[in-house]
């Protein structure tokens, strides 16, 4: 036992990140370092011309003109001259390192740490362009993740590459440019963020991806027109919360909702749901039943309806013009049928109402009433008559009472039949979800800011918890998530949001869900999230650049 467990401790020794560069390849070889003495497996030089062959105890490795014999600890080269003895795991050979030197004289070695380079050619660094949250480092040769060493802080990342030829490389601004012997050194300045670094070959490139960090504080820009911000902010009487921001420019970015992926009656974890629809950030969106799991309220995707408002709620929402919308309005939802107009009293609900419309979205089977009359409409055109159990595609499925029998008895397949979403506000609404409270208007609180708090049962406006906010501020769409149940605060209270937003002049705000729903997607990392929470929502508002923003519902 004692026996395996030192050829155990032996192998463990073994380093795979020493390598052997020769022209435009890297091979990895295994060395060793014991007793201030670096040795290499033999077998492993083979790609780069390196003979080996053994038999009764002789061994023979043969590269160019030499020849390097080897019999037990004793190693002679060419015959003739004596060199340090080789080491033996496990009956494999391991040349020592000054060996390897006498034996490829075309080749140099680099040592770090415990590491092993051994190369005929050095790599070039060409240049070095900082993008948003990326460095790239163009270079000719080869270069290998071992030779590159990453120092992270706030606010800057070293990048240390060697062995490389001693140049000066063409730097964009915000690097600086550091040569020494064999060495590069690159410091990019990151702004007020602390950066986690991946690194990832493309090509003859080095790419530093630049990722946020959860617990670390600074701003960021993460797409054309996104920034991110991570801080500390006082509130109410020397309270202390963290307070996450996005501040887009809505002539840059698309926002939108977004609703889980297996539909209504189904939640999805927000930064899952981002990642899906090529998003590069979000917020959770509407309340929800927590038992069904159902949003509550409005919800308008590129200007179809998707759920019904629930109450005289505001809403958040984006107009056919661009245009930021975040107040009170009512907004009724109507179905044409040829000449005949019906309210639609519910859309993908599990509730009861004269007229009901179902999409794809709806997660479950839509319910079958023998009071009801079923057709199916598809691009504005009536293209079934009955019931159907799930709607496919673009379809909806409409449920009309048959009180109304006598204004669809005339009713045929290819007859027109289209939703239109009827605000009593002159906007044209695109994207919309429903929220609240109200917090502010025009940069002052409303006016009757108790009713509005009275709107909301289990003292929802009266708590101190979590928050997300959607706002706006000098011509920029803010979402804010103020984090919660935690060991800094409980969070905020309707009060001390108006107070908090009023005092760094926003101008309209409002909330969405809050408490355990509140959560923030940034760059495939969760801000805000509550520490039982499962960040899982049934909507979101997912943020894409303007330039991406050809995704599915």
């Amino acid at each position: 036992m004692k026996q395996l467990m030192f050829i155990f401790l032996l192998l463990a020794c073994l380093s795979f990140a020493s390598y052997v560069i020769s022209g435009k390849e890297a091979f990895p070889i295994r060395s060793v370092f014991r007793d201030g003495v670096y040795y290499v497996y033999v077998e492993d030089l083979s790609p780069v011309g390196v003979g080996y062959i053994h038999a009764n105890g002789y061994h023979y490795v043969v590269y160019d003109d030499h020849v390097l014999f080897v019999k037990e600890k004793e190693m002679v080269l060419d015959f003739v001259k004596k060199l340090s003895p080789p080491l033996f795991l496990e009956g494999k050979l391991f040349l020592p390192i000054d060996a390897v030197k006498e034996l490829m004289e075309d080749f140099q070695i680099h040592t770090k740490g415990e590491n092993v380079l051994i190369y005929n050619s050095l790599p070039i660094l060409l240049s070095a362009t900082k993008e948003k949250d990326r460095i790239i480092i163009s270079y000719t040769g080869v270069l290998v993740l071992d030779m590159v060493e990453v120092e992270k802080s706030m606010g800057r990342v070293v990048l240390k590459i060697s062995p490389v030829v001693e140049n000066i490389p063409m730097v964009s601004e915000g690097i600086e440019v550091k040569p020494g012997k064999n060495e590069i050194t690159l410091t990019a300045s990151v702004g007020n963020f602390y950066p986690d670094v991946k690194l990832t070959f493309e090509k003859n490139r080095l790419v530093c991806q630049l990722a946020l960090i959860e617990g670390f504080f600074g701003k960021l820009e993460i797409a054309d027109g996104v920034v991110f911000e991570r801080k500390i902010e006082e509130f109410g009487k020397g309270e202390k919360t963290v307070v996450n921001y996005l501040i887009m420019d809505p002539e840059k970015v698309e926002v939108k909702p977004v609703i889980a992926e297996k539909g209504f009656g189904s939640l999805e974890k927000l930064d899952d749901m981002v990642k899906r629809v090529g998003g590069v950030a979000g917020i959770n969106g509407n309340y929800f039943d927590p038992v069904t799991k159902f949003p509550i309220g409005l919800v308008v995707i590129d200007g179809k309806p998707y759920s019904t408002m629930f109450s005289g709620r505001p809403i958040f929402a984006i107009t056919e013009e661009g245009d930021v919308f975040i107040g009170r309005v009512l907004v009724d939802v109507t179905l044409t049928v040829n000449d005949v107009l019906f309210l639609v009293k519910g859309i993908n609900t599990l509730g009861e109402g004269e007229v009901l419309v179902y999409t794809k979205e709806f997660s479950g089977t839509i319910p079958k009433k023998d009071d009801k009359l079923y057709f199916v409409v598809e691009e504005n055109t009536v293209k079934y008559l009955g019931y159907k159990e799930k709607a496919e595609g673009s379809e909806s499925v409409i449920a009309v009472s048959k009180k109304y029998e006598t204004y669809l008895s005339n009713l045929k397949i290819g007859d027109r039949a289209y939703l239109s979403i009827q605000p009593n506000l002159p906007i044209r609404i695109r994207q919309a979800v429903e929220g609240g409270p109200l917090l502010i208007q025009n940069g002052a609180p409303i006016p009757d800011a108790q009713e509005e708090k009275a709107r909301y049962g289990g003292g929802i406006a009266y708590a101190k918890a979590p928050r997300t906010v959607v706002a706006t501020k000098n011509g920029k769409l803010w979402f804010i998530v103020f984090e919660g149940y935690n060991h800094i605060t409980r969070g905020l209270n309707y009060d001390e949001l108006v107070d908090f937003l009023l005092s760094r002049g926003f101008e309209d705000a409002m909330c969405v869900d809050g408490g355990s729903s509140s959560v923030m997607a940034v760059d495939g990392n969760l801000f805000g999230k509550a520490e039982n929470s499962t960040a899982a929502i049934p909507v979101g508002i997912v943020v894409w650049e303007k330039k991406s923003t050809e995704v599915g519902e």
